[in-house]
């Protein structure tokens, strides 16, 4: 017997211990614009992000609140043959192919555009959190917003302001480069 779905279980384990992370990227005007709270995304490559945040030389950064990207430096460093001399400090990690994300809103701030993304549960519940309202989302943007505000106060970080890092950053999450979005699922 298959249980039934449990949206304070999927609620439990998608809130707990989140991290900023941001990706910024240039889009324009039309692109932002879909991004619309209570939108959910399917992004279809790996989401590269850091915890590096700082000032930003971009007109958008994609804020993403998650608690399970992985840490790929912590995966480099493990690695004889990837020497820190030799790799930029991204601190990278990234969210796995076939993310889904729930944007919590957007915000303007001297000139720039935050948009804000949760990271939802890479199983099935993401289905749960797409459907249902948690309270806790407005407070949780707005301690989001007021951290990042601070952040942008400060000066960009050159290693993740570099051209190598915002190649890997330059395109929209959860859909083309023309705004068509990604199917949710794949069909059966």
């Amino acid at each position: 017997m298959i249980p039934d779905p449990d949206p304070e279980a999927a609620i439990n384990r998608t809130y707990p211990g989140l991290q900023l992370f941001a990706r910024d990227v240039n889009l324009s005007r039309d692109l932002a614009e879909i991004y619309r709270p209570g939108l959910v995304l399917r992004e279809r490559g790996f989401t590269d992000a850091t915890p590096r945040l700082g000032g930003m030389v971009t007109t958008h950064r994609f804020v993403i609140l998650s608690n399970h990207m992985a840490d790929v430096d912590a995966l480099l460093d493990s690695e004889p043959e990837a020497p820190d001399a030799e790799r930029p400090n991204w601190m990278l990690h990234i969210a796995r192919r076939d993310s889904h994300f729930r944007v919590l809103g957007q915000h303007e701030f001297e000139g720039k555009t935050l948009i804000f993304l949760l990271h939802l549960p890479d199983d099935d519940d993401w289905k749960l959190l797409a459907e249902v309202s948690v309270n806790i989302d407005a407070p949780l943007l707005a301690d989001a917003i007021v951290r990042m505000e601070r952040r942008l106060k400060q000066q960009p970080v050159p290693e993740v302001t570099s051209s190598a890092w915002l190649r890997r950053c330059e395109f929209p999450l959860g859909m083309s480069d023309d705004g068509e979005l990604f199917p949710l699922e794949d069909a059966t």
